[in-house]
């Protein structure tokens, strides 16, 4: 089996000696930990009807209408947009009364990274904090159907995240423990980049990512994402996760 770690959605292409289509069905785990994969992980922890994934914060005021009591959760610009519930703050949302409510969520990078690659096969959610959990699944579904495993940072404003290349690293760590893979050079990257730094809140603070929820006054948020393996819990699109469509009701498709 091969393992590629795309340190955005656009690179899944592996640029391995022996390339293969960038559209061949494989397991995909989508890694946005700072925060939406973390959010998402705690939303199915608290047991929501279901996470609704909407590809805009347009569309999901749109379809609010649609499911009874709702609740809207995401981000826009790190903060909750106007009208939603809840932020894409783990912290809040661990403390959040959703259980058996469905949610409506959406986030600039993390959202995005799951619908780009939903059409591949598999796709599983991945964090520190279900990191063990979510690799055993991974592994488990692609020797099932003798398929790779891919892991999908969602990166960010469209180019590197320091945070998701470390947890894809920590990730790979944890697949490697179940069985040998033929790794990619993106695979090989983000494992060096793992072992180069045993404290994970430290290198999620010097991120991007981490040091803009810092300024935002949520560094909590920022210590509960750098926790390790302290959930079973592995969201899974078409089971706990659904996609909204694209469309508005009443919308007009060009």
């Amino acid at each position: 089996m091969r393992l590629h770690v795309a340190f955005h959605p656009s690179l899944l292409l592996t640029g391995a000696l022996d390339p293969a289509p960038v559209d061949r069905p494989q397991v995909c785990v989508v890694v946005d930990v700072l925060r939406a994969s973390t959010s998402l992980v705690t939303l199915v922890e608290r047991g929501a009807d279901g996470v609704y994934i909407a590809p805009s914060v347009a569309v999901a005021r749109a379809r609010k209408g649609e499911l009874p009591r709702v609740v809207m959760a995401g981000e826009e610009g790190g903060l909750a947009p106007e009208g939603f519930d809840y932020g894409n703050s783990p912290v809040e949302l661990a403390a959040a009364e959703i259980r058996g409510r469905p949610v409506i969520f959406v986030t600039t990078n993390g959202t995005a990274a799951i619908r780009a690659v939903a059409g591949l096969g598999p796709v599983l959610i991945g964090a520190m904090r279900n990191g063990a959990a979510a690799a055993a699944e991974a592994f488990r579904l692609a020797r099932a159907a003798g398929s790779d495993v891919t892991l999908v940072c969602a990166g960010r404003e469209g180019g590197f995240g320091l945070d998701d290349a470390y947890c894809a690293g920590y990730l790979t760590s944890r697949l490697l423990e179940h069985g040998p893979f033929d790794l990619t050079d993106g695979a090989e990257a983000a494992l060096l980049l793992y072992r180069s730094e045993p404290d994970t809140l430290a290198v999620f603070l010097r991120a991007a990512a981490g040091r803009n929820i810092v300024r935002l006054g949520l560094q909590a948020d920022v210590s509960y994402c750098a926790r390790r393996d302290c959930s079973s819990v592995v969201p899974t699109v078409g089971r706990e996760l659904r996609l909204v469509e694209e469309t508005v009701p009443g919308e007009r498709r060009q």
